[in-house]
């Protein structure tokens, strides 16, 4: 077995160490075991079940919240948008039917354990306006014309019957063992685990195999157990190794973590209240999230099944303008649960929107206009240059290329009657090295005073309010135009 001593930044340490116990003896000082209890997963709500949609499907929270309405509608789900995982005492008495029939349907039950423990999902006390989501057992009607269920809908199904399965079953045990051990003056630390019964582990465990390459599939560490160890026992020869890595940064949001992230908000802090806390409700969240995608501000990435939400340059640019208060997921929060207040008749609506004004007001008085405020939120047209007037971007438009900056004047029509005027005709080529060169060296300019041609040397200058103003001169003139 492996034991390991704390992370290190030195390696000539970590290397003395190794050198100092490699074929030493080791000296177990200390060995602790203990035995934990994982509780079934509740019932799902509309949150917890986009959650698991998403992770094991890939499915946004939007078309999981598609899929169960389209089920509900078909009258094979309860109502979906709900955020109870619970079931009231009266809906808890069709349980065992429900279970049996459930496990029955389920091809990869045949030799599970069936379980029923329905104390841990029943309670009046926890049932907002609605349950939580399970699957009507239907019997055949007239109305059923035989044909399969979309892919999306059908997964949506099993996932939603598999889990009262699980959720009245046994709990799932293990053994854990962690073990202190000295070698050379150095001490060492490893962990054992050690499943003690896989309870309704085993029933998801069989569901998720029976998805085969049609979910993503999630890496579990493998459990390591310990061989039986005393105190005072010796080890020998100890073989030491360094291992050598990089720490990695966070992992970006997913939709199912970006969703907990959601339903969490201002849980931390604001501990002592017992509302609910969060941004939006199970049946807004989606909503929320497809705004975000369709505005442009967040994006979905990635190759698999399951897509990192990525910020864009514009969601980016917008979190730096946005005033702190405002980004804020605590601020929202607290504004959910006066909207609660309110809803009760424990608070004024008159006092929230006076509060609101006021934060308005003091936002608005202590605003002030950033300078690269251009720069964040780019036009999205193609760009040429950079404005000889006030250095923002210059791109193209169906009528010409214009500055970004809308207090600038400068601009470069299509028609340009300067260029017109000589047989010329501005294009995107001609602009880019204008802007850059602040001059162009052209030949065969027409003279509508003489009918005749000739070269010069056009430089482009600005006036004070950003416009364009072209000169002419003639380095290298011979005769005369």
């Amino acid at each position: 077995f492996e034991v390991t001593s704390e992370r290190m930044t030195d390696k000539a340490a970590a290397d003395a160490i190794r050198k100092a116990c490699q074929h030493e003896t080791a000296v177990v000082k200390a060995v602790e075991q203990k035995h934990h209890t994982e509780q079934p997963p509740r019932l799902y709500d509309l949150t917890t079940l986009q959650r698991d949609a998403n992770r094991l499907f890939g499915y946004s929270a939007q078309q999981t919240l598609d899929f169960a309405q389209a089920l509900y509608e078909k009258k094979l789900l309860t109502y979906p948008r709900t955020d109870s995982q619970y079931l009231t005492e009266d809906t808890g008495r069709n349980l065992p039917c429900l279970v049996q029939t459930m496990a029955g349907r389920m091809g990869f039950m045949a030799d599970q354990p069936i379980s029923f423990h329905p104390e841990q999902i029943v309670d009046d006390s926890r049932v907002t306006d609605h349950h939580a989501i399970l699957p009507i057992i239907a019997e055949e009607s007239d109305d059923d014309d035989g044909s399969p269920l979309p892919t999306g809908e059908q997964d949506i199904l099993f996932l939603v019957m598999n889990r009262p399965v699980c959720s009245v079953s046994d709990p799932y045990e293990y053994d854990e063992t962690a073990v202190t051990v000295t070698c050379a003056g150095y001490t060492f630390t490893g962990r054992g685990k050690h499943p003690a019964h896989m309870g309704w582990k085993a029933i998801d465990a069989a569901y998720r195999a029976s998805l085969g390459s049609r979910a993503a599939q999630e890496k579990e560490e493998p459990a390591v157990q310990l061989p039986e160890l005393t105190v005072g026992q010796e080890l020998k020869p100890a073989i030491a190794l360094v291992k050598e890595g990089e720490t990695t940064p966070p992992r970006r949001y997913t939709e199912d973590t970006l969703l907990s992230a959601m339903e969490h908000a201002g849980a931390a802090d604001m501990p002592d209240d017992a509302e609910r806390k969060g941004l939006g409700t199970p049946a807004t969240r989606a909503g929320i999230l497809e705004k975000l995608v369709e505005g442009k501000l967040i994006e979905r990435s990635g190759r698999g099944k399951v897509k990192a939400l990525v910020p864009t340059e514009k969601g980016m640019a917008l979190s730096k303008v946005i005033p702190e208060v405002i980004q804020s997921p605590i601020m929202t929060a607290q504004w959910e649960q006066r909207l609660k207040r309110i809803e009760r008749g424990e608070e004024s609506g008159e006092a929230f929107l006076n509060d609101i004004i006021a934060m308005l007001r003091d936002l608005v008085k202590e605003a002030k206009p950033l300078a690269d405020a251009v720069g964040l939120f780019p036009s999205g047209r193609k760009r040429v240059g950079t404005c000889p007037a006030c250095s923002s971007p210059v791109s193209e438009t169906d009528k010409g290329w214009f500055c970004e900056n809308r207090a600038c004047r400068f601009g470069l029509w299509k028609d340009n009657r300067f260029f017109s005027s000589k047989g010329k005709k501005l294009d995107a080529a001609l602009v880019t090295t204008l802007l850059k060169e602040r001059k162009l060296d052209m030949k065969n300019l027409y003279s509508e005073r003489t009918g005749k041609t000739y070269d010069a040397l056009i430089s482009l200058e600005t006036e004070k309010d950003g416009s364009a103003r072209f000169t002419m001169s003639f380095p290298d003139r011979k005769g005369g135009a």
